[in-house]
Formats: C-alpha cells, structure tokens, sequence
C-alpha cells in the first residue's frame, strides 16, 4: 500500500447526465494492458452534492512519473501466495494483486517484485462493491502479521469509501465522459518493523466512467507520521493515465520462456529467450544488481553466472523502456 496513484483536473463546461449511473467493473480482456502516468499539483476538488457536476480538467499538463500496468495474475511467480487473486497491478517494481468476489473489488495483498518481499494480507481488504452508485459506503479492515528478513512485521488498517457525487467529466487530453461516478476513499493503517512505527493517512478521489476497470483521474492527499506525531512524508497531487496499450501482446509471453537450466553449477551458461529489444537484470537476493543482459535481434540471451556464487538469484525481465515486466525467475546456483 506504499504506493500512490496521482491525478488531476480540468475544465470545459459539459452538461451533466440527467440521471444517477450505475457502473459495473470493466474487466479487461485478453492480457490487460499498460499506460503512463502522468501527475501534477494538487486541485481542491469539489464538494460532495446529489446534484450534478460538470469536471472538467482540460488545459491541465502533467510529468510522466510512471508505467502502470494490469496483467492476469498467472503471469506473476507470486500470484500462488495470493490465494484467488485473477489481476496483478504493477507500478515499477510494487505489484499489489486484485479480485472480485461476489461483487467485492478486494486487495488481496502486494509484493515487491525485485527483493522478493510479498505481503498477502491475512485479511484481504474490501475497497468497492459493485455495481456501484451514488451514496454507496463501504467499510472494511485489513491487516498482516508475519516475519520479514527475520524479524517481525505488522500492518493493521481500514478503509472507507464512499460515492460521494455524479455527473460528467472531461480528461487533460480532451476525452469527455457523461456517466461519471465520483468515489472518494480514505485509507489509514499502522506499519510496526523492527521497532519503527508509521502511521499512513492516504485520502484520494477518483473518477469512474462506464467499462473501465480503474478510476481515470485522481486527486490524493497522503500523509505518514511517527508514534510521536512527527511529519515523515506529506504529498498531494493529481494524476491520470495516458498513451494507454494492450500489456505484451501473447506473442511475446510465449517468447518469454523461462531461463534453463535451472538449478545450475556456478560458471554454466544460463540461456533464455525474450522479445526483441528486452533486456533481463540479474540481482542478488539482497537486491544487488549482478549485471544486465540485452535480447539480440534473434531473441537468444545467454548468462555466465562466473562469479555468482552459491544461493539464489533474480532474473526480472525488462522492456524496451526499462520497467520490470512479465514473469520474474528464481535461479538457483549450487
């Protein structure tokens, strides 16, 4: 949950639908898909009312800050500990894996995909109920307790959220909409690792428009402060999604065919196969980064572990953009 989406706002004046909608999660088909997202300084949204609004946040410029993307969950070594999870969101190397249950669009808990650290809640969080519509709340607690490199570690939350308004909205990049939902979702939880406590506060207001599976634009205020009150990080912001795609097309999956042999002696070649212009970074289990390894024309990509030494390593495939995406593999030296 350390992780933030940023989004911002606009303005044309459009005329607001004349009656509530109701929306249901857009799924997305075949292999999900990946977009930019792009931030900037914090708008004030507005109040929350029955009656129709018109947002409109045209005009509004923003910083490229990421790559998102949302994949089936199959496509992610650790989707087996996050029982029931069907989608893995990625944002750099933070995954955070999702599934709807009975109308529940619930958190199932999140990873970091290059030191190997996975965190499935042992109470998985309820964020929205679907179909949703205006004065729909939705509460519910969430929180872990295991070992993380030997010591313990603990996070205990909640989370309203609320459809708090309705109406219509135009996008930064002119896109306009006229059956928008606004949900407004605060989020606090307490974070205990050896002896440090945070406690995070992240509020944000996002804007849902008819078959897409994430809000399209955000406002978000988020704060974490120490057991003694002090301030240890404070962002506000807006943010949205752009030049969104199709996620690696299925093609190139089947080219993403795990490294072999696995296990292998110190010194042996390891061999691998990725899309044209990917690369692969080798770390170490305590996140050094051995080396990096670019695909040639044809695809073939060989590895000397010479060096290595015995134990565990990852492989994390990367794009031609340089984000960790797709499958990452556990090499075993003994």
């Amino acid at each position: 949950m350390k992780r933030t989406f940023l989004f911002f706002l606009v303005g044309y004046a459009l005329s607001c639908a004349n009656a509530q909608p109701v929306l249901e999660w857009g799924a997305p088909a075949g292999v999900g898909y990946s977009a930019d997202i792009l931030a900037a300084g914090f708008v004030e949204p507005t109040p929350a009312s029955a009656d129709p609004q018109s947002w409109d946040f045209s005009g509004i410029s923003g910083n490229s800050v990421g790559l998102f993307s949302l994949s089936p969950a199959s496509a992610s070594p650790f989707a087996p500990l996050f029982d029931g999870a069907e989608w893995v969101a990625s944002q750099g190397d933070q995954l955070s894996f999702w599934m709807l249950d009975e109308d529940n669009f619930t958190v199932l808990g999140n990873a970091n995909a290059v030191v190997g650290i996975t965190l499935p809640f042992d109470d998985p969080l309820v964020q929205w109920t679907y179909p949703l519509e205006y004065g729909q709340v939705v509460e519910d607690a969430f929180g872990i307790e295991q070992m993380l490199f030997g010591q313990p570690y603990q996070l205990q939350g909640s989370a309203v959220s609320s459809v708090d308004a309705w109406g219509s909205l135009v996008l930064p990049d002119g896109t306009a909409y006229s059956e928008v939902l606004r949900g407004n979702y605060q989020q606090d939880y307490m974070e205990i690792y050896e002896g440090d406590t945070a406690l995070w506060s992240l509020n944000q207001v996002m804007y849902f428009v008819p078959d897409s599976a994430l809000a399209v634009f955000f406002h978000e205020a988020l704060e974490v402060t120490d057991n003694a009150g002090t301030t240890l990080l404070e962002v506000t912001d807006v943010a949205w999604y752009a030049n969104g795609v199709a996620s690696v097309p299925q093609q190139e999956q089947a080219e993403m065919a795990a490294p072999y042999p696995n296990p292998l002696s110190e010194g042996e070649v390891l061999n691998g196969f990725l899309p044209e212009g990917w690369s692969y970074r080798v770390l170490s289990m305590e996140g050094k980064v051995m080396e990096e390894i670019r695909a040639g024309s044809a695809g073939w990509v060989q590895i000397s572990t010479e060096g290595w030494g015995h134990g565990m390593y990852l492989l994390v495939p990367l794009s031609p953009s340089g984000e960790a995406h797709g499958a990452i593999h556990r090499i075993l030296i003994r």
